[in-house]
C-alpha cells in the first residue's frame, strides 16, 4: 500500500495531497475545484454527491483529506464521518457546511471529524484549512472553538457516549500539557502557538500526540476524556 508520504512526483517534488470531495451542490463543487488549482501538488481525486455513493467510492480513493458536507439528500453528514473514521483512520476527516449550530458542530467532532470549515468562506480559509489538517492541526474558527468551549462547561457529562479506553496511567510531556489546557479554554491552534512562541505546525503535532495518548479522534473528545482522568 503507498502511504501519503510516499506519493511524490517522478522529479522529486513535494508528496501529493489527495482529497475526495462528498458534496450534492454543484456551486460548491465548482468551488473546491477552483480553489485547489492554486495548490499544484493537491488533487481532487473523486467526488461522491450522496451517503450511497461516499460508501460505494470514498474509500477505494485512498484520500488523504475528506471534505464532507453535513447535509446530503441520502442521510446526514455525521453518519459518512464515523463511518469513514472507522473505514480510513489515517485520513484527515474536514466538514464543509453551512451548519454553525452548536449541536451539529458537536456531533461531527464526535463522528471523527479533525477539523470544521463553514461555506461562504473565501478561497484562502479553505485552503488553509486543509494545509493546517495536513499539519497535524484541527482547524476550527475562533468563535466555533468558543462555542465548543460553552458546551463543555454547560454539560461536561454526555451518558450517551462511550468512555474512551484510554490507561489509567497517562504520561504527558509539559508542552503537550500546556497545549491541553489551551485547547480547554477554546484557543485554536494559531493563537495557541502565539501564545507559547512555537509554529502552528507543531502546536497540530502535540495535539496528534494528545488524540492518540488518549485514544481520542477530536477536541471534543481530547477534553473531555483529560477532564475524567484529572489532567485538566
Amino acid at each position: 500500500m503507498i502511504t501519503s508520504s510516499e506519493r511524490t512526483d517522478r522529479d522529486g517534488a513535494p508528496p501529493l495531497t489527495r482529497i475526495f470531495l462528498i458534496e450534492d451542490d454543484p456551486s460548491i463543487v465548482r468551488f473546491v475545484r477552483d480553489a485547489l488549482v492554486w495548490r499544484p501538488q493537491w488533487r481532487l481525486v473523486g467526488h461522491a454527491d450522496s451517503v450511497s455513493q461516499a460508501r460505494d467510492m470514498a474509500v477505494q480513493a485512498a484520500a488523504d483529506v475528506y471534505l464532507v458536507d453535513l447535509a446530503l439528500p441520502d442521510g446526514r453528514g455525521e453518519e459518512v464521518l464515523q463511518w469513514l473514521a472507522s473505514q480510513v483512520p489515517s485520513a484527515e476527516l474536514l466538514v464543509f457546511t453551512v451548519f454553525g449550530e452548536e449541536s451539529r458542530l458537536v456531533g461531527a467532532l464526535q463522528a471523527g471529524a479533525t477539523g470544521y470549515v463553514l461555506k461562504g468562506c473565501s478561497v484562502d480559509d479553505l485552503l488553509n484549512a486543509i494545509e493546517q489538517i495536513r499539519h497535524g492541526g484541527a482547524p476550527i474558527s475562533p468563535l466555533l472553538a468558543r462555542m465548543l468551549l460553552r458546551h463543555f462547561k454547560a454539560a461536561p457529562d454526555h451518558p450517551g457516549e462511550p468512555l474512551s479506553s484510554v490507561p489509567e496511567s497517562v504520561s504527558l510531556s509539559d508542552r503537550e500539557a500546556e497545549v491541553l489546557r489551551l485547547v480547554a479554554r477554546g484557543y485554536v491552534n494559531r493563537e495557541i502557538a502565539e501564545q507559547l512562541c512555537i509554529s502552528p505546525a507543531t502546536v497540530g503535532t502535540h495535539i496528534k500526540n494528545l488524540y492518540r495518548k488518549l485514544s481520542v479522534h477530536s477536541r471534543v473528545q481530547v477534553v473531555r476524556v483529560a477532564q475524567e482522568r484529572g489532567l485538566l
